[in-house]
Parts: C-alpha cells; structure tokens; sequence
C-alpha cells in the first residue's frame, strides 16, 4: 500500500504542485524507484512534458509504453494530466494482481 500511496502522492505533486504542471507520459512499474522502507520515487522523466495554460497539450508523436498508454492520449495525441492517472491506475491493477498490462503468451482477447 505504501508503494500506491507514495506513487499518488509524487504524482499529484507533478500535476497539483508545480507550474506549469507536469505530464510524465511513463507511468510504469519500472519507473518507481523502492527505497529500503518501500518508500516509491517516481523516476525517469525522459518524456515529460509541461502543460501549457490551456492544461493540455497535443502532439502527432504518442510516447509511452504500450499496455500504460490512455487511450484518449493514443488515439488524439491530446494529452493532459488524466493520461498518467489511467497509466497510475494500470500500474495499481498490476500490483494487486501481480500480472503484466500485457501478456504476449496468453491467448488473444483474454
């Protein structure tokens, strides 16, 4: 729980605590750096993004990682601070169920 909550807590501080705000556009287990408590960091912000007044920002160049990506982001290319809460809450389904957002080896539409 406290690797959900620490993860919340960094980024609500990206979109509520900076200006501009900040998008991390990589929202994933390998992104969420553990200390020796099991405190979580976020970390790699290699394509983040600042969001302009209008609180959105659209690009013709989706980044992220499949299986993380919104799918509003992935098919408008408009991304806002909601695209990392779809991604955070991928990576919540893939802690409580310890399964990857996909499975190569599992049948397809399952």
């Amino acid at each position: 729980m406290n690797v959900i909550l620490g993860t919340a807590r960094g980024l609500a501080y990206l979109h509520e605590g900076l200006e501009p705000k900040v998008v991390h556009r990589d929202v994933k287990s390998s992104n969420i750096l553990l200390d020796r408590q099991w405190n979580s960091k976020v970390s790699d912000f290699g394509l983040a993004k600042l969001l302009n007044s209008e609180n959105s920002y659209v690009t013709t160049r989706v980044m992220g990682t499949f299986g993380y990506v919104a799918p509003e982001y992935a098919c408008t290319g408009m991304l806002t601070e909601k695209s990392d809460v779809y991604s955070f809450g991928i990576l919540i389904m893939e802690i409580i169920t310890g399964r990857s957002p996909v499975d190569y080896g599992r049948p397809q539409g399952e």
